[in-house]
């Protein structure tokens, strides 16, 4: 084998070996419904195509995708957004040791599948939501944070090191880049000020529709006086502001 031809093999070998480790990354989950347009690290997503960990999924200002982990945790994302599926580590075949995500902008849906609560962590510019057990929304703009819990139970922790349990159904935190922030002066129909709510919370208010399996409870928690802001509470354990009607999504008209 003559030195040129050696040199070529060698750097066949590389390209190949850095191709494979480009498209290797392990598979975590798949698309299931794709509006519009939804791109992945490899291009365009369509329903069936795998996503993987470390790839970041963006969309378009209209676009929305749902996806399914293997553990059946499913993710809705709507328009104009960004995540990177950060890490994950396996326990068999299908459950999750760790499944994090780094959320940098847009809006979201997260419901749980059978992976331990302590696996899941979702990173946002503003804080860290843990989640225990939960469908959440949530929202990141520019300057600040806001989850919304539909079931189960979480808690946000934000920069500052304060910490917000969500515990009840239409439990709602809202955090700038400071820290998790005290009881919201905002006006009480609207989730976050200076925002619409169809851009904040489009699954909850229905202005972005979404498969059955991704629709959680029957009502949009009002986005009114049903979304309460938790007084903040350093280390807390329990809301500190309570529902006279006992909590609870709002059952919206039947």
């Amino acid at each position: 084998m003559t030195h040129s031809t050696r040199f070529f093999v060698a750097a066949l070998a590389l390209y190949m070996s850095f191709m494979t480790g480009a498209y290797a990354a392990e598979e975590i989950g798949k698309a299931v419904a794709i509006t519009v347009s939804v791109t992945g690290d490899g291009g365009p997503l369509r329903v069936s195509s795998p996503i993987h960990r470390d790839e970041r999924i963006r969309t378009s200002s209209s676009g929305t995708g749902q996806f399914l982990f293997h553990d059946g945790t499913k993710l809705a994302v709507g328009p104009n957004s960004s995540l990177v599926l950060d890490r994950s580590v396996f326990v068999g075949s299908s459950a999750f040791k760790t499944l994090s995500l780094k959320a940098t902008r847009g809006t979201f849906r997260w419901i749980s599948g059978k992976s331990g609560s302590a696996a899941y962590k979702i990173s946002t510019p503003f804080g860290t939501l843990g989640i225990r057990g939960t469908a959440v929304d949530f929202y990141i703009g520019a300057g600040a944070a806001s989850v919304i819990i539909l079931e189960g139970r979480a808690v946000f922790c934000g920069n500052n090191g304060v910490c917000k349990p969500l515990t009840r159904g239409c439990d709602m935190v809202t955090a700038n880049r400071n820290g998790v922030l005290g009881e919201s002066k905002k006006p009480a129909k609207t989730a976050v000020e200076g925002v619409r709510n169809d851009v904040s919370f489009p699954f909850l208010v229905g202005s972005r529709k979404l498969s059955r399996p991704f629709r959680v409870g029957g009502g949009k928690c009002g986005l009114s006086g049903s979304v309460r802001a938790i007084e903040k509470k350093k280390g807390g354990d329990g809301p500190g502001n309570s529902d006279p009607n006992g909590g609870g999504p709002d059952p919206g008209p039947t």
